[in-house]
């Protein structure tokens, strides 16, 4: 019988390029089929089509802080999470550090602290797929500094954000003084490894150890157990505090993207997942509008009536949320109401979904062997 006919190069790149991105172990096993598939999925111009016809990267897992006699950071691949699961769509690297603490994910890179012990703290910037790390120093040196919460973004304006690896980057480090009611930032920038400092603002206020929410010109950070934000402005290079809606008082806020993209802000109370957005009101001066009410006990109606709730992180630019109960943590789509179980926390500190494309020009052989 002889061989089927060859499929057309123009045919085989529109069925490649409808692989699904967070199965990226397809990909490889592609690869090797022919040295023709591994030249078109190895180049630039299809992966660059590839990420673009998908848009949004793929969740690959998630890093979250455990405290076990010293802070551990711990990264999670979703699939592990799944005991029916066959396949890992992301191998997942080896990190399970003694005396670091994650800080954040976004645009492809993690963000950590590192409390090891006779060694000076620093940050660190990682990306979970190449493994590449870059220590940083500390935006002020010595006793009694201390770095309160951080950021990481890509710094190249313009840009799509669907593969930042390997490309410039911004740290913004939110710092005070012990025994001191001043706050200030700082912006570290790889390009020229330096720290430039902002104005202080007064502030006698805890910043939460939560992923931060970057929307437009601004980086917002949780405050006082949600009941304030901590506002960075790119443009004035300037710190301003928003009040969170009264109705955080009793209860714990966490920024979120909001339906318009911008500032929200999210919380749990009397088992209802509780909504708002900020926005300009009729005079133009920005106010909390409330949003919707998620009654989260219609969403798992299986629900132990004792069982804790909590809002501990989301997916920035989507209406993914994440949501613990009690060791459990599920992923919530706001608009569709479809909730995901994706992993447990092992403690109660909050968590960041690290998303990303994962092909074969960043893998480097360590996506699955088909």
């Amino acid at each position: 019988m002889a061989p089927p006919p060859d499929l057309v190069d123009d045919a085989t790149a529109e069925i490649l390029l409808r692989f699904p991105p967070d199965d990226p172990a397809c990909l490889v096993r592609a690869s090797v089929v022919c040295k023709a598939w591994r030249e078109l999925l190895s180049s630039p111009a299809f992966l660059r089509r590839y990420r673009a016809f998908h848009g949004a990267p793929p969740l690959l897992g998630f890093l979250h802080n455990i405290y076990d006699e010293g802070p551990c950071a711990r990264f999670v691949a979703v699939a592990a999470a799944d005991a029916t699961a066959t396949t890992f769509p992301f191998s997942g690297p080896a990190f399970d550090r003694f005396g670091w603490w994650f800080v954040e994910c976004r645009h492809g890179r993690a963000l950590l602290q590192t409390f090891e012990r006779h060694a000076p703290a620093r940050l660190v910037v990682w990306d979970p797929i190449t493994g590449d790390q870059q220590y940083l120093p500390m935006p002020v040196s010595g006793h009694p500094y201390f770095c309160r919460s951080a950021a990481v973004l890509c710094a190249v304006d313009g840009c799509d954000h669907l593969d930042c690896h390997g490309g410039p980057f911004l740290v913004v480090a939110i710092g005070g003084f012990e025994e001191d009611t001043h706050i200030w930032a700082s912006v570290y920038s790889s390009e020229t490894g330096v720290w430039t400092m902002s104005f202080p603002i007064q502030l006698d206020a805890y910043i939460e150890e939560r992923p931060s929410l970057l929307a437009g010109d601004a980086l917002y950070f949780s405050a006082q157990q949600g009941k304030m934000i901590l506002m960075y402005d790119f443009i004035g290079h300037s710190l301003h505090v928003i009040d969170a809606p009264d109705m955080f008082e009793p209860t714990e806020g966490i920024v979120v993207t909001a339906e318009d993209g911008g500032l929200g802000l999210a919380g749990v109370k009397d088992g209802n997942l509780h909504l708002w957005s900020w926005k300009a009101g009729p005079h133009g001066i920005a106010e909390w509008v409330q949003g919707r009410v998620v009654k989260l006990r219609m969403l798992f109606p299986i629900l132990n009536p004792l069982a804790s709730l909590n809002v501990i992180g989301f997916q920035e630019g989507t209406d993914t949320i994440f949501i613990s109960i009690d060791m459990d943590v599920f992923a919530v789509m706001l608009r569709s109401e479809q909730v995901k179980k994706v992993g447990k926390t092992g403690s109660k500190y909050a968590m960041a979904p690290y998303v990303s494309f994962y092909t074969p020009d960043l893998a480097k052989g360590r996506l699955l062997s088909p």
